[in-house]
Parts: C-alpha cells; structure tokens; sequence
C-alpha cells in the first residue's frame, strides 16, 4: 500500500470522526422553544440583522438603501398561561450606500403573542422613528426626517430562544425641518438573529 493510499485512508478517516463529532453535537442540541418560568414574568431580546429601507415622496424622491441592523427589546408576559406579550423597542440602523449612507434609528411599542408553544412570536407596534435622505448631490448637509411607523414582526424559535426575526415596518407623512412642504414615506423590510430570554 503506497504512501497516497495511506494518505487517503486518513484523510477519510478523520474527515469521517469530524462529521461523527459535529453530527454528535448537533444531536446533543436542545430544539426546544425558549422556556418560559412560573416566577418570572419579564423577558428580553437582542437582534442583529439587515434593513433594506426605502424612502419614497410624493414628489419624485425615490431611494432603496440597505444597512446593519441592532435592536433591542424589553417587556412584560401576560396573562396566566404567559403567552402575551408586551414591550418596548430600541433600534438602530447604519449603512454606507451612497454619499450619505443610511443611519435611522426608532422607538416603540408591540404586542404580540406566543404561538405554537413559543416556537413562533407574532408581533405588532407602533412608535417614532428618524432617518436620514440620501442626497449625494448635497455631501456636506444631511437632511433628516421623523415620524410614526407600524411595524409587524415575525420570530421562529429555533432552538432555545435563538431564531430568526422577519419584520415590516411602514411610516407615513413623516417630514423634514429642511424641506418645507413635502412628505415622505417609508418602508422597510428586517431580517436578523435573534435571542429571546424569558428568565430575565
């Protein structure tokens, strides 16, 4: 037996105790949904993602960005069974497309309400976000806008707490203090990590 074949053997080998390893690990995994406790009624989350955010005015502003997406929330369990929920949001948002990347940031409020023993969190708010135009045209002033928005979000649990988010938000007549007479409206849509604890 040559000097390759040998080679070969091992290299199969240790290929084979890696996948043994790493399909033993996955095995060992807890799938479960978060846990929820008798003696805790609060929760928190943490997200990390991307936001692709469009600004549209009923003038001829039209502008699809994409950023780095970090949000934080905190909030309350309702209810007997827990499977309310209420909270509040922090988040924010930073990309570079563009002279004037895009930089926003909102706060909030949602209900929601725990699905399929937890494994699915649907949720609904509301609350004031603030962003920033995109005007490559005009690189030393920023233009920013405010207003409220709706949001609707979606989290798979997929294992202990850990999952994915998918959320909508819309933002309506938001104004600029800089661009008198004119309204824009947003849209953005979320994808991100994230982690639910309710032992918090």
């Amino acid at each position: 037996m040559g000097v390759v074949a040998v080679g070969g053997i091992l290299k199969r080998f240790l290929l084979s105790l890696f996948v043994f390893g790493v399909g033993q690990n996955l095995l060992a995994l807890d799938f479960s949904p978060a846990p929820i406790y008798e003696n805790n009624s609060t929760f928190g989350s943490v997200s990390i993602g991307g936001v692709a955010y469009n600004v549209k005015s009923k003038q001829d502003y039209d502008n699809t960005r994409g950023a780095v997406l970090f949000g934080l929330k905190r909030g309350f369990l309702l209810g007997d069974s827990k499977q309310v929920l209420l909270n509040a949001w922090l988040e924010g948002s930073a990309g570079a497309e563009n002279k004037n990347g895009l930089y926003s940031g909102s706060v909030g409020g949602q209900i929601g309400y725990r699905l399929f023993n937890g494994r699915v969190i649907v949720l609904l708010g509301g609350g004031f976000e603030m962003s920033n135009l995109a005007m490559p045209h005009i690189p030393k002033e920023q233009y920013n806008i405010y207003g409220g928005l709706a949001r609707a979000e979606l989290f798979i649990d997929i294992a202990q707490g850990y999952g994915l988010s998918v959320g909508y938000t819309r933002g309506f007549n938001e104004k600029s203090k800089k661009i008198k007479g004119e309204s824009f409206d947003t849209q953005g849509i979320m994808l991100s990590v994230s982690f639910y604890d309710f032992s918090i």
